[in-house]
């Protein structure tokens, strides 16, 4: 049965998946928990990659400058869904992406698709932390891949850093971390200006991606993320990027306080 489910995500040119039952998630209590299916069984992990050298040119997180990973990601798992209904009619095949009633990071490492730095992020052997993750829950019975986590290098670059100082013991402190506070609505106080002026950012932040040993020599995505590239928005260009860009449920108000921030820090 996993056969016919890994034939059918090659031929959607999806090769890096896992298989985690359902008795191993950390499962979240959040509003999308209602949407897990009743008798589910397993989860299919998915990453996505969307490193691209150019992404790095800006001032945003290299994640925003790809079209919205939520719209992109959920179309391609809806597809797979569909064919998973009809090749297992009486199953359930649920997608989620983002805004998950599991611990996304947690269900990939069991996986076998990575590892999880001590940035919190899934670091993967061949893309590294530039990777969206997503899956699909489901009620058909699917042999788990679950490893082990070997943990990253815990070589503390990423700590040392962090302009927030976000990053210690292997907790990531969100109320300083810059990615964080650049997604924050409302004035933001002195000590966070400070921090997200430091970081040299608009929306997002990957001073501790690109710090890291693991990110060397990664491959660069040759998916749907390796085009329409857009790596700096401005005050001109904000409101014609910002509606299909990951950075735009945050809505124009934040972006515009944060490119402020941004220029006055130059």
């Amino acid at each position: 049965m996993l056969k016919t489910v890994e034939k059918l995500l090659f031929s959607q040119q999806i090769y890096h998946f896992g298989v985690v039952s359902f008795q191993h998630l950390n499962i979240l209590n959040v509003r999308s928990k209602s949407r897990i299916p009743p008798d589910c069984t397993a989860a299919i992990a998915i990453i996505f990659p969307y490193y691209n050298k150019n992404a790095f040119m800006g001032n945003i997180s290299a994640y925003c400058s790809v079209p919205d990973y939520h719209i992109v990601v959920m179309e391609q798992l809806k597809s797979i869904c569909e064919k998973l209904s009809e090749k297992y009619p009486g199953h359930s095949f649920v997608p989620f992406v983002d805004s998950s009633p599991v611990d996304e990071v947690d269900m990939a490492v069991k996986a076998g698709l990575g590892v999880k730095g001590d940035n919190g992020l899934l670091i993967t052997p061949t893309f590294g932390s530039y990777v969206f993750i997503g899956e699909i829950l489901t009620t058909l019975p699917l042999a788990s891949t679950c490893h082990a986590d070997r943990g990253c290098l815990h070589c503390g670059r990423c700590a040392t850093a962090c302009p927030g100082g976000a990053i210690a013991e292997g907790r990531v402190n969100t109320e300083t971390c810059a990615s964080h506070i650049s997604q924050k609505k409302g004035e933001l106080t002195e000590k966070e200006t400070d921090i997200l002026s430091r970081a040299h950012t608009v929306f997002g932040c990957d001073i501790c991606q690109t710090v890291c040993p693991m990110n060397r020599n990664v491959k660069e995505t040759e998916n749907l993320f390796s085009q329409d590239i857009i790596s700096t928005i401005t005050t001109e260009n904000v409101e014609s990027l910002y509606k299909n860009r990951p950075f735009g449920w945050r809505g124009l108000p934040v972006l515009k306080r944060n490119l402020e921030i941004y220029y006055n820090g130059r």
